[in-house]
């Protein structure tokens, strides 16, 4: 919090003087805090002063806060800075995190992103090769995630040999992990070697000795969940990703896995709410796209009541005979809702974790049918409770409350069953399982339950 005041003092009205005065203290004193907590401030401040900010700014420093800024700003300062400028601030960032800022800009202006790695090519052309490299995959897959810094020798280098070799290319060229020396083979991953096996190894021995071939591996076309499924799993900090030949072609960082395991849970929080998934944070989407992404499910879902009305309308006249009837209608539907959201909820975190797939249909069926009687059971009791002196003087307690509490088991049985089962169906034919959202299943539900409720109803009541 402390420095958080102290810099949002520096970064409030005496930043201009600062700039003018001792650009020099300035530099000192914005490079003691993280470029996050920079990022933060710089989206605050007027433009005209964040673009002369950054013209003052180390071009490493003010890579690592670009990094860190929203893709609209990002835009709007490279837009301002002289192309030599931004392309040489561009040329300090991570090649992944330079694909990305790249290919935001070309969505809002191609010419200038086209401009910029023209220049970059110019001063590094390395860089721009790395850009035109991972810019050939989709984002969502390991190809879009990896980045191509990374230590890479060949078997027979001796220990000390690779030690400065790490040493060397940390320092002159920036690599963005050294946590693992990859060995290689022709350009083939062979092995690996943390950098602790590393440091404890005799400095005569080679590679090749010390290292661990049996290297946990993705493609570049697998996708970003699978990934960051493979690193939580392991562990790792790093995870090398491979072409369908074996070729070592990048690293995935755990930084990166953070951002995709963020991203998935936001899209699927959204899906689970019946919103389409937003690109953007809350306030950084416009009205229009907030419409949008809700107009749509809304109105299924809407549509999709249509049903519980059409069932009320089919019951109506006996609902008209017994008017007690209906004062229970909420209650069993949310009922059966509330429980298919429970199961929906479990079953597609879950399926996002790797604890269940397509094929234990039958070992959830079973778990859900007695977890779900159990759940019915405890219900019904309460609901035959709250019935039993509900009812008028025309109705028959006992009954009442066995047609509630009978039609609640069912209901929730039901309830849970298509809630445990349908994001299983939907992701054995290849979709995305969050589409069965909370909304779309109390939706499904309602009406279920409301056939299930009407229909014992009046078998035991006989209306």
């Amino acid at each position: 919090m402390m420095r958080a005041m102290r810099l949002a003092t520096l970064l409030g009205p005496d930043l201009e003087d600062a700039l003018k005065t001792d650009p020099d203290a300035l530099h000192d004193a914005l490079e003691e805090f993280h470029p996050e907590d920079v990022a933060e401030i710089v989206e605050e401040l007027d433009l005209e002063l964040t673009v002369e900010l950054f013209n003052k700014l180390p071009d490493e420093f003010a890579a690592d806060v670009l990094t860190c800024l929203t893709s609209e700003r990002q835009t709007e300062i490279l837009e301002r800075l002289s192309r030599r400028s931004a392309a040489d601030i561009l040329s300090e960032m991570d090649p992944d995190d330079l694909v990305d800022v790249v290919q935001e800009l070309r969505e809002e202006d191609a010419k200038l992103a086209d401009d910029l790695l023209a220049h970059i090519e110019e001063a590094a052309p390395e860089v721009a090769e790395d850009v035109r490299e991972l810019s050939a995959y989709p984002e969502d897959v390991a190809g879009g995630l990896m980045t191509t810094d990374y230590v890479a020798l060949t078997p027979e280098t001796k220990v000390w040999r690779a030690i400065e070799e790490v040493r060397r290319l940390a320092l002159d060229v920036g690599v963005e992990t050294i946590n693992y020396v990859y060995v290689v083979f022709k350009g083939k991953l062979v092995g690996v070697v943390s950098m602790r096996d590393l440091i404890l190894s005799e400095s005569s021995q080679e590679l090749g000795d010390v290292m661990t071939e049996n290297v946990v591996t993705v493609r570049v076309t697998d996708d970003q969940e699978l990934v960051a499924r493979t690193i939580a799993k392991y562990d790792f900090t790093a995870l090398p990703v491979l072409d369908e030949q074996g070729n070592l072609r990048g690293l995935v960082t755990v930084d990166d896995v953070v951002d995709v395991v963020i991203e998935e849970a936001t899209e699927d929080a959204h899906k689970m709410g019946a919103v389409q998934a937003l690109e953007e944070g809350y306030f950084e989407t416009n009205l229009a796209q907030m419409f949008r992404s809700r107009v749509l499910w809304l109105s299924l879902l809407f549509v999709g009541g249509f049903l519980t009305a059409t069932v009320m309308e089919r019951f109506s006249d006996q609902l008209a005979r017994a008017m007690t009837l209906a004062v229970f209608v909420p209650l069993i539907i949310s009922s059966g809702g509330n429980s298919g959201s429970q199961s929906a909820s479990l079953i597609i975190r879950a399926l996002a974790v790797g604890d269940v797939v397509p094929s234990d249909w039958l070992r959830v069926f079973g778990r859900e049918v007695l977890v779900s009687l159990a759940l019915g059971l405890v219900l019904g009791v309460l609901g035959f409770g709250r019935a039993f002196f509900a009812g008028g003087p025309d109705d028959d307690p006992v009954l009442l409350g066995v047609a509630v509490s009978l039609s609640t088991v069912g209901v929730v049985m039901t309830g849970s069953l298509l809630g445990s089962l349908l994001p299983l169906g939907i992701q054995r034919v290849g979709l995305d399982p969050a589409v069965s959202s909370t909304p779309f299943i109390a939706s499904l539900v309602d009406v279920v339950g409301l056939l299930i409720y009407l229909t014992i109803a009046g078998a035991v009541l006989g209306v």
